[in-house]
């Protein structure tokens, strides 16, 4: 399917966006613990963590998803039998791609307020809000689309939802 490859397209370029973010971070931190040591700080090293911890998760959770990498307990369910497994599986997919929408659907209208109206910036070296928020709010939608790719494919995990 088309609409199956280009969803999978999308999630592995925010998948390498978030493994970059990984790497600058930790070679970031590791200089800034340096740098600390010998008395030569890295000004706003904190806030550029915080901001890259958004763009390291946001970019990660459809990914996640697409690999089944989400936690779940399965102590009721798996007692269940297949079809009934099958159908409360259907519903969780349901249930969490209209929550997931919804969360995106917020952070739209947050990203569009701090990038008209409250103009919110980090404290120390101002770095604006709202690209993070537009970022947030594009993990969530990636994350409900991979959850709609689950719920309109027929069995569970086909090789095609977790191949590269």
């Amino acid at each position: 399917m088309h609409m199956n490859k280009a969803i999978n397209t999308i999630t592995n370029i925010t998948r390498y966006i978030g493994l970059a973010t990984l790497m600058f971070m930790m070679f970031f931190i590791a200089v800034a613990v340096v740098g600390r040591a010998f008395h030569r700080p890295i000004v706003g090293d904190v806030e550029l963590v915080q901001l890259g911890m958004v763009v390291l998760i946001s970019s990660g959770i459809a990914y996640t998803e697409k690999v089944n990498g989400h936690i779940s307990i399965g102590l009721l369910v798996d007692k269940l039998s297949k079809n009934v497994q099958f159908i409360l599986n259907k519903i969780t997919y349901l249930m969490g791609m209209i929550i997931c929408l919804l969360f995106s659907y917020i952070y739209i209208n947050v990203f569009i307020d701090h990038l008209t109206n409250k103009k919110l910036t980090t404290d120390l070296l101002t770095i604006p809000y709202y690209p993070f928020d537009l970022l947030i709010s594009l993990g969530f939608f990636l994350w409900a689309l991979q959850l709609f790719l689950k719920f309109i494919n027929r069995n569970e995990s086909s090789k095609e939802d977790v191949d590269d």
